[in-house]
């Protein structure tokens, strides 16, 4: 199990550096929020789900 919070943790990054590409090519700001706030909330159950060793 600890392999799918490591994916978790690749998703969460390809949605933050999706996010980032979204605002440099100046799309809708609520894309880029959106795709923002769920690679965090992807990234933060990656950690927590790592450091729980589960």
């Amino acid at each position: 199990m600890i392999l799918l919070a490591f994916l978790m943790l690749a998703v969460g990054g390809i949605l933050l550096g999706g996010s980032w590409s979204f605002f440099r090519q100046k799309k809708p700001w609520w894309a880029v929020a959106l795709m923002a706030v769920l690679g965090v909330v992807c990234v933060l159950i990656a950690f927590w789900r790592i450091q729980q060793g589960v």
